[in-house]
């Protein structure tokens, strides 16, 4: 073969492989991380969502945990009281919360009704929404015994929290009354026994609303299945409450389904899809249930035609590339091949350290010819140093410096060009998932921070002042702020109310101030009023000495929160700290503000109780001093009378012996009867004057007992 058919022929060659092995290194691996990416970008979109689903859900359940706490005091209140104090509690709680569409406590007739000694029998009290209405309904169950089938029984033998399967039900028994609902349900334990169970009936309407709603990566869709399998949303609602080994069981046994979401599992699959007839990518995400054992799980469905649509465009437009720059390369090397008729030794050298991709030991060309030859020379050693900077920049992105600087051998430049795309890919990508990881570790740290004081308010529920401290000392510390403090409503007096410093934490140190700010006064006050959080970041010298609730050093900025339940505003919490706050530090802030607010409220309304309770039986007492010194005053009297008898006894013995004494004794005798009916007459004023002091006792109590009842609710 000739010099032409050599070059020719060698060059196309090589040419050839090393675009197919570039070409195909970079189609493999940009498939691969494709794939990856759009699957980690579905899976974090389900966790997204199923923390959305979390909070919810977790939102109705402690509601009706808060249920759970106000019946547990149900042995202080009078049996008269109970029924309509807490029935008052949950129609207000089914008003207030559109969720929930009943409530309802069944009482065990043992422990409500003091002769009431069998093991079995309740009474069950439910309100329920019937349009636009609020019914309510009371029936006897379980007189004959115990339904030991029955979720009641469960819990009534575990005395555990629990929520529902999903069920249909209609209070009315018309079949198109019936919703799509779960049961959230908490017992009420007295003294570690089994009193009761309080429990609402959440619709699910809105998790089919909010499934339908979204359409991940705009082509996907959701669906979200109950413990056991139960479809609440679905884009389908033929699915709304079948269970998953219903609609498709080869599929759920194959993917053991059931097992994962009971084992709070994440895990994702390649299936066909019944929805779009195709592969398809599936990620599920668990949604856990307040603190029981029943999580959820939260499923997004992607078709994989449209996770490698990208990569088939780039695949497609680099085999492009490669024909087209290797038909212009055999173009030119034909070209080139044509004008060379003789051997050129230096030249075939150099080619073939170059095949063997042998940069470093490639000699420079030293020919000067003047014509093609040279030109050849110059162009061969120009592509050498090209070949060097290329590899030394594809070394330096190998090595991870995306930002370094390459200058192209020219505008058809393909390896060059290549090279710079992928670099700039890999800083996009780089930078993405830097943003995600921001992103999540965000998310992270206010779910970490939720579960945190969560605990923190369940614990301390029954101070005030011992839960603002560690509120204030956790939310100090969380936030790496420098100080802080609570002040909570003091509305004691009607006439007088007042923000309160219930606790305050500044500099690692807690401090024990008294402090008061009435409504309007300073940025604390006005925060209380407007119900706004303040966020100020220009803080002036003296300014925390004027305005804040907090003295000490001036700080960089003061974030003031208003804590609000029920659009009701329960105190303020004020932050101070040399670092400015995030936006989502401040939203989570807001958060835990609302649960606090609930907190305290709660805590209010049992120490209000508790003190009521503790003046009646304070009374009581009271009362029984006086029956006991009026019972000592009878006897007394009995002994009185007693001695006036056997006096009487005597006398008449006396007189049946000493008749001849009679007109002399008749004169002591009837001095000694008047002193007796004296004595008989004053008595007899005490007793009087004890029983109306008894009455007017009794209507006190009776008084008290009604004011009680009346604030209780």
């Amino acid at each position: 073969m000739n010099v032409f058919g050599k070059m020719l022929f060698s060059v196309l060659v090589v040419s050839v492989i090393i675009y197919s092995i570039s070409i195909g290194y970079i189609i493999v691996n940009l498939q691969q991380k494709t794939v990856d990416d759009a699957k980690q970008h579905t899976r974090t979109l389900a966790r997204e969502y199923a923390n959305y689903v979390t909070k919810e859900l977790n939102y109705d359940f402690d509601l009706t945990r808060g249920l759970g706490w106000a019946f547990q005091e149900f042995e202080k209140l009078d049996s008269e009281q109970r029924d309509d104090f807490y029935n008052d509690i949950l129609k207000n709680f089914l008003i207030k919360n559109s969720n929930f569409f009943s409530t309802w406590v069944s009482w065990e007739l043992n422990a409500i009704l003091p002769d009431y000694d069998l093991p079995y029998g309740r009474v069950r009290h439910a309100f329920f929404r019937d349009n636009n209405n609020i019914d309510y309904m009371v029936d006897t169950l379980e007189l004959e015994g115990d339904d030991e089938g029955s979720l009641y029984h469960q819990i009534k033998q575990d005395k555990k929290e629990t929520i529902t399967d999903p069920y249909w039900f209609s209070y009315t028994g018309l079949e198109e009354d019936k919703i799509l609902e779960v049961s959230p349900s908490i017992p009420i334990l007295i003294n570690d026994s089994f009193a009761g169970l309080v429990g609402s009936d959440i619709i699910l309407d809105r998790f089919q609303d909010f499934i339908t709603s979204i359409k991940p990566s705009g082509v996907g869709y959701m669906f979200l299945l109950s413990n056991d399998g139960t479809f609440i949303g679905h884009p389908s609602e033929n699915f709304l409450g079948k269970n998953i080994s219903d609609v498709e069981n080869e599929y759920a046994k194959e993917k053991n389904i059931k097992h994962k979401i009971q084992n709070s599992e994440f895990f994702d699959h390649f299936r066909k899809d019944s929805i779009f007839q195709e592969q398809a990518y599936v990620a599920f995400a668990p949604v856990p249930v307040g603190n029981i054992d029943k999580p959820w799980s939260l499923g997004i469905v992607i078709p994989e035609k449209h996770m490698m649509k990208e990569v088939n465009k780039t695949i497609f437009n680099s085999v492009m590339v490669g024909v087209l720059g290797l038909i212009i390369l055999s173009f030119v090397i034909y070209l080139i091949a044509r004008k060379i008729t003789k051997p050129l030794a230096e030249t075939k050298s150099v080619l073939q350290t170059i095949s063997k991709g042998d940069l470093d030991n490639v000699n420079k060309l030293k020919i000067k010819s003047g014509d093609e030859i040279g030109e050849i020379s110059e162009s061969l050693n120009s592509l050498v140093e090209g070949l060097k900077r290329t590899a030394d920049f594809a070394n330096k992105i190998g090595e991870g410096k995306l930002d370094a600087e390459f200058e192209l051998l020219s505008n058809n430049d393909v390896l060059g060009n290549s090279l710079l795309n992928m670099s700039a890919s890999l800083k996009k990508a780089e930078k993405e998932e830097n943003k995600r990881k921001l992103e999540d570790k965000k998310r992270n740290w206010a779910t970490k921070g939720h579960a945190t004081f969560a605990d923190i308010l369940r614990q301390n529920n029954d101070n005030i002042e011992e839960l603002s401290y560690k509120v204030i000392f956790n939310l100090v510390k969380y936030l790496n702020a420098n100080q802080g403090g609570i002040f909570v409503l003091n509305d004691d007096d009607p006439n007088n109310k007042f923000l309160e410093l219930t606790a305050c934490y500044a500099f690692d140190r807690r401090k024990y101030l008294q402090k008061t700010i009435q409504p309007g006064e300073g940025l604390v006050g006005a925060c209380f009023l407007e119900q706004k959080t303040t966020y100020i970041k220009d803080v002036p010298q003296d300014y925390i000495h004027i305005t804040s609730g907090l003295g000490g050093e001036n700080p960089g900025c003061i974030l003031i929160v208003p804590l609000i339940i029920n659009e009701e505003v329960m105190g303020v919490i004020e932050l101070a700290s040399f670092n400015y706050f995030e936006k989502h530090e401040i939203e989570f802030i807001e958060k835990v503000a609302e649960s606090i607010a609930s907190t305290i409220s709660n805590a209010k309304i049992n120490a209000k109780t508790a003190y009521l309770l503790e003046q009646s039986q304070q009374q009581t007492e009271e009362m029984r001093a006086q029956e006991e010194e009026m019972r000592q005053n009878m006897e007394e009297l009995q002994a009185t009378q007693e001695e006036k008898n056997r006096r009487d006894e005597e006398m008449q013995t006396k007189l049946n012996q000493k008749m001849e004494e009679l007109n002399i004794e008749k004169e002591k005798t009837e001095k000694m009867s008047a002193k007796y009916n004296n004595e008989t007459n004053e008595l007899s004023q005490k007793i009087e004057m004890l029983k109306i002091q008894i009455k007017q006792k009794d209507e006190q109590i009776a008084k008290l007992k009604e004011e009680g009842k009346s604030k209780n609710k």
